[in-house]
């Protein structure tokens, strides 16, 4: 049935403008990659924050100016927070493509860290922030989270922390932190294909250390605690456990207007 509910909701006439956008990358350093930065966008009728997806994997989805629908996970986890018939349709949800490859690493993907990379996000970030004049988060899953992560670091460094209104971190890889100057809210998504279906949003998700609106959990979340060892710090959290392929983020919705 999952099969069956993403191709629905791949072949449903958008409401949303789907389009490639190229973000000119005007940063120079020693073995700049010189190409723009493709990013797909789904554009909502009346947004109230902007989405910047950064993938996993190797970061490089392949993208060009031509292409009109981006399926899979992202037509089925992201596209219908764009649009207000399957959710609130409160964000324009922008995907990440790096056009350069960002090998993961054995043990941690240290091109996440590279200046070039980094760049390329701020750049984004700032095209977009002009572009709607709108608050943006940032969402990496995997090596993507390490990005979203090693960026805030880059930012708190250069004290720009606020270019960023919050962060979605899904499942990151070990050793991706955020440290104990974070002002953000962000949402620690876990992947977890096996949590019952009837749960509602407050017995999937904890708050951490003093959230605006409390959520009591009906269930541990000790162990992902235990992966990301300095989540307690984070000054306005929440984690949640789901399967974040299998059913919209209109969660995170409900995050937007709980912590800011």
């Amino acid at each position: 049935m999952n099969w069956l509910f993403s191709l629905l909701i791949a072949l449903l006439p958008s409401l949303s403008l789907a389009q490639v956008v190229s973000v000119e990358f005007k940063d120079k350093g020693f073995l700049f990659s010189d190409a723009p930065t493709l990013t797909f966008l789904w554009q909502a009728k009346q947004p109230k924050a902007t989405l910047v997806f950064i993938p996993g994997g190797e970061g490089k989805l392949g993208l060009t100016l031509e292409r009109t629908n981006l399926g899979g996970f992202y037509g089925a986890t992201l596209r219908p927070l764009s649009d207000d018939r399957l959710t609130s349709g409160s964000f324009n949800v922008v995907v990440f493509d790096s056009p350069v490859q960002l090998p993961s690493g054995t043990d941690y993907p240290y091109s996440r860290q590279s200046s070039e990379h980094l760049l390329r996000i701020q750049s984004v970030v700032n095209y977009y922030k002009d572009k709607f004049g709108l608050p943006v988060w940032l969402m990496g899953h995997s090596n993507g989270a390490v990005s979203i992560t090693e960026f805030y670091k880059l930012m708190q460094k250069n004290k720009n922390e606020k270019l960023i209104d919050g962060a979605v971190y899904s499942s990151a890889r070990n050793g991706a932190t955020f440290n104990e100057e974070t002002q953000i809210p962000i949402f620690f998504w876990r992947m977890n294909r096996t949590v019952a279906k009837n749960l509602s949003l407050q017995d999937r998700c904890k708050s951490i250390s003093g959230n605006k609106r409390q959520i009591k959990p009906s269930w541990n979340m000790l162990s992902f605690k235990a992966e990301s060892r300095k989540v307690k710090s984070v000054p306005r959290g929440i984690t949640c456990s789901m399967a974040l392929q299998r059913r919209p983020m209109e969660p995170l919705i409900g995050l937007y207007s709980a912590v800011l």
